[in-house]
């Protein structure tokens, strides 16, 4: 029987009782108890992964009477190993030779490959290297005294060829008796004939390229079977393969099968004296064919084979002849099949992984034993064992129970799990991660130009500039044991630091490390923002992730340099320091580039942005402060130079205010009715370049519709090489070729051109991500300080997230489109309260059609138009929930003096001044939620009877269901409600199609 050992008898009993189990019962019969028991085993020299399924041999070489089989072994580094076990257990004695080849060994073989081989029981050792095939005759050398016999190889030839092999094939071809030739498979599917008086010829399959696949021969009908790259078998004969490379005539397949998925390995097993079984080991079944083509069996295996090994129990012109197969599984599970039937199931206790190969041989005093090799060399001899698992109970703990003891056990494991999964107290959960990991990180503000380009691998095109890099400190301590824990600096674009991610395994408690970092310039892009984050995600032996973080910000002397300031700029800013704890003056905010001027503090201030450092135009800014108030103007050409300075301006404000003792903000949710509290700190003049920002959208628009059309030109003309590459593989070899390789070539020289075209397309779509980035930020600063609600403010500035993504199927507009429009058709930003409905209604007709980028365009441009319109209107004086504002006793003298400030710093730049706003005009709305009425309005009554029932609300109205003008009188005649919403959300289902005059 299989891997039996004759010398066991509680094998042969319990292969006795196993009865032939059906495909029903396989799960049953895998969970058997029996493992496989290891008889002899050996670590061979090469301990790395560098062993397959072709690397194991079991053959005799007919070196003595009663000879056994030897085990060679070929590892893919060159290693020729040679095992002769006698006896239970390794010994020195068992490996007779052992030699480094000068070239991967990709197979062994074994068979009478000369002509000069007179023994009919002497074979030869053929070892296929990736560019030839050795020959060798294996001679034996007596050992003297204690020592072992020894073996040695004799070169008896050797076959070399241009082509790089991937298997071999090895018969009687042509059913020559006495003589026995081979082929070589190569990666392209070409198969390179040997015989023994030397002579060689080369042949190609028909049809597409072959995929590396096993070919085996079949000698009964004298057939090669061959795996396409289609998943179909097909059967060719060796006169067609023979005859093909002589008279130049096509050939087809004399039989064609769909197996429908890869294969492992196949072999072929001559069961029959006139029927030989094709057995293919697939992905996930177990297929058996005979030589014509006709299907025997197809077993689905519930687990994912590694290699097997088929053979024939008895003699194959016997009647009672059985087709055994071993199958071994992924998980080191060995399946015994006689046919489709498994009869045994066994386990490796000590293999993890799986065996890459498998063979079956006689060793002296163990007869068919199951031979494996591990991917790293692991040699082992094995038979099916039947000494089942002796489970053992173990003693019952027979203590008395604490019912004390087993409640505080309880309790803990309570307070663990709540600590684990409770995120009600996020205030206490961040602190207790604070405190289990003490971060330090801090940014100094002197600039260095003594960084390390090469070191650090700095692109070439940035080190010529020589652009100031910053140093940084990094300095934590852990206070409790971690399992896990690692760190991550988020820096903007362009920037890049010394070490982005750090990572520690089992940091033990009281650990503490300093890291010194360098922040540089990378890429000359522009920069959108100072500010770097690092992040400490940390997991505790219990399981438990927690994350912090911490911010800095870099100098801003690592992006400006002073220059000469502007008299005149396309773009002006202006904003109003009204915190009493800010000093509104220059050296307030911009320190570092003040330092050693003549003047001490400056009106003025210029500042150049270093990158990208453009050659043609210089992006220049200028900063200026007011003499006699507290009003500070930012002007400039380019809207890439505001948002860093912006930043700066803001976020120094708010800090400076917020350490003076004052309510920090973003502490709770604003209630309605409660203004911008950062208008308590700064305020902005209600302006927003409108223009500048929208043509960096339609930049970056563009430019992704270049991709896009880029992206499928290239697939085209991918497509067109494929279809070419495959005429050529079906042209006949009488047929010319060069019309067709021209074409070729053509396409693919254009197809390299638009691969560089859409390389360039993307880098400048990195560079107008990084305008459009600076862009935003410059609306989200301004935005910050308008004096409007602050619920307004934290829902626009949800919307202008940056920065900005772009994924392969939506771009940044396309995923900005939802929020732009519940801005523009909901909430204190829509157009007026009596078109919610038709607003609604347009949204939801839009949402079926594809993206409208004229649309988005017109809605992005009304939103910023609105937020002006709606700063600009005054505010009324409100309840308790908004904050006074510190207003002057004179009010028309307090705004005249404001004018001549303005005027006073357009002067001292020597601009001519621009007009002054004019007077602000009142408004009708009842609270500074409402909408800023626009121009066009939309009949109520025409809109009813367009939607049908329409649902008012807020309080004092009634709804009806009639259909008729009295209904609709009596509707009309009431007041007409807002609608409010409290949380700016979207209105419900039932709302919603109530309003559209759905029932459900």
């Amino acid at each position: 029987m299989v891997a039996m050992a004759t010398s066991n008898p509680a094998t042969t009993l319990a292969m006795t009782m196993t009865p032939a189990l059906s495909r029903e019962s396989k799960s049953t019969a895998i969970m058997s108890l029996f493992n496989v028991c290891s008889w002899w085993s050996a670590q061979c020299a090469d301990a790395g992964e560098q062993y397959d399924v072709a690397s194991l041999l079991c053959a005799r070489f007919g070196l003595e009477a009663q000879e056994k089989d030897y085990i060679i072994v070929g590892s893919q580094t060159g290693q020729l190993s040679i095992y002769y076990p006698h006896r239970r257990g390794y010994d020195a004695t068992d490996l007779l030779l052992e030699t480094q080849m000068a070239s991967p060994i990709l197979g062994l073989y074994a068979g009478k490959f000369s002509g000069n081989v007179r023994n009919e029981n002497t074979n030869q050792l053929g070892v296929l290297l990736p560019n030839a095939i050795a020959i060798y005759n294996v001679q034996a050398i007596g050992g003297l005294a204690e020592h072992g016999a020894q073996l040695r190889l004799q070169l008896q030839a050797e076959h070399k060829f241009p082509r790089v092999a991937f298997g071999l094939c090895q018969g009687h071809f042509g059913q020559v008796k006495g003589r026995e030739f081979f082929c070589v498979v190569h990666l392209d599917g070409t198969l390179t004939f040997y015989e023994q008086d030397g002579i060689s010829y080369e042949c190609r399959f028909p049809g597409h390229r072959a995929l590396p696949a096993p070919v085996a021969y079949c000698e009964r009908t004298d057939s090669f079977f061959r795996f396409s790259a289609t998943w179909h078998l097909q059967c060719f004969s060796y006169q067609d393969l023979s005859h093909s490379l002589v008279t130049k005539s096509s050939y087809q397949p004399t039989w064609t099968q769909g197996v429908g998925e890869g294969i492992v390995d196949m072999r072929v097993v001559q069961v029959k004296d006139n029927c030989s079984y094709i057995m293919i080991l697939g992905e996930r079944n177990f297929i058996a064919l005979d030589d014509n083509g006709k299907f025997i069996f197809m077993l689905k295996l519930d687990y994912a084979p590694k290699c097997f090994h088929s053979f024939v129990v008895g003699y194959y012109w016997e009647p009672g002849a059985r087709l055994i197969t071993a199958i071994v599984s992924d998980s080191s599970k060995l399946h015994v099949y006689e046919e489709a039937n498994i009869i045994w199931a066994a386990q490796w206790p000590n293999q993890s992984p799986a065996p890459v190969a498998i063979q079956r041989s006689n060793m002296q005093g163990l007869a068919g034993g199951i031979v494996t090799l591990g991917a790293k060399g692991q040699l082992e001899v094995g038979y099916l064992g039947a000494e089942p698992f002796t489970f053992q109970v173990q003693p019952l703990n027979i203590e008395e129970l604490s019912f004390a003891q087993a409640h505080k056990e309880l309790q803990q494991l309570e307070d663990e799990i709540k600590e684990a999964v409770d995120v009600r107290d996020m205030d206490a959960l961040n602190q207790q991660a604070a405190d289990q990991v003490r971060l330090s990180f801090s940014i100094q503000a002197e600039v260095s130009d003594d960084l390390d380009t090469l070191l650090l691998d700095v692109p070439a095109d940035v080190a010529v500039k020589e652009l100031p890099s910053a140093k940084g400190l990094l300095r934590f301590k852990v206070k409790a044991d971690l399992a896990e824990l690692q760190l991550v600096f988020h820096t903007p674009s362009g920037v890049r630091c010394s070490q982005d991610t750090m990572s520690f395994v089992d940091v033990s408690a009281g650990t503490s490390q300093e890291l010194k970092l360098d922040f540089y310039i990378a890429e000359l892009l522009h920069i959108h923002s100072t500010k770097v984050e690092v992040v400490a995600s940390f997991v505790t032996p219990r399981g438990i992730p927690r994350v912090i973080q911490q911010s800095a910000h870099l100098p801003l002397a690592m992006f400006y340099r002073v220059c000469q300031p502007q008299k005149a700029a396309g773009i002006k800013l202006t904003y109003s320091i009204t915190s009493r704890h800010v000093v509104p003056k220059l050296g307030t905010f911009f320190g570092e580039f003040l330092e050693g001027q003549a003047d001490a503090a400056p009106h003025a201030l210029g500042l150049q942005l270093l990158c990208p450092g453009l050659d043609k135009q210089s992006e220049l800014i200028t900063v200026v402060a007011a003499k006699n108030s507290n009003r500070i103007r930012i002007q400039s050409d380019c809207v890439e130079t505001f948002a860093m300075i912006l930043e700066r301006i803001v976020g120094t404000t708010l800090q400076l205010d917020s350490s003076a003792g004052l309510i920090k903000m973003h502490k709770k949710k604003p209630k309605r009715g409660v203004l911008n509290r950062c208008v308590e700190r700064l305020m902005a003049a209600p302006f927003l370049p409108v223009q500048p920002i929208l043509h960096r959208v339609d930049v970056h628009h563009e430019t992704q519709q270049n991709i896009r059309k880029q992206t499928e030109q290239l697939e085209d003309l991918w497509l067109q090489f494929k279809a070419l590459q495959r005429q050529l593989q079906e042209q006949q070899e009488q047929e010319p070729k060069e019309a067709i390789t021209m074409q070729i070539e053509t396409n693919y020289d254009q197809l390299i051109l638009e691969g560089d075209k859409l390389v360039e397309i993307r880098r400048d779509e990195r560079r107008q991500r990084c305008d459009l980035n600076c862009a935003v930020a410059l609306a989200k600063w301004i935005i910050q300080a308008l004096n409007l609600e602050e619920r307004v403010v934290n829902v626009v500035g949800s919307v202008l997230s940056i920065p900005i993504e772009d994924w392969t199927e939506l771009s940044w507009e396309e995923s900005m489109a939802p929020g732009i429009d519940m801005l523009h058709h909901f909430g204190p930003l829509t157009r007026s309260k009596s078109t919610s409905t038709h607003g609604l209604l347009d949204a939801t007709d839009s949402s079926k059609e594809s993206f409208d980028y004229g649309r988005f365009r017109r809605h992005f441009a009304t939103l910023f138009d609105r937020i002006v319109r709606l700063a600009s209107s005054p505010q009324p004086a409100a309840s308790g929930a908004v904050a006074e504002q510190p207003v002057a006793v004179g009010e028309q003298q307090g705004q005249a003096k404001q004018v001549d400030e303005i005027g006073n710093m357009q002067r001292m730049l020597g601009d001519q001044g621009m007009p002054l706003a004019a007077a602000k005009r009142k408004s009708n709305m009842s609270s500074s939620l409402e909408a800023v009425e626009d121009d066009e309005e939309y009949d109520e009554e025409d809109l009813r009877e367009d939607v049908g029932y329409r649902k008012e609300y807020g309080t004092g109205t009634t709804t009806g269901t009639g259909t008729g003008t009295g209904a609709q009188k009596k509707t009309s005649a009431q007041p007409r409600s807002e609608w409010v919403n409290e949380d700016f959300e979207l209105p419900t289902t039932e709302e919603l199609f109530s309003d559209l005059g759905i029932w459900w």
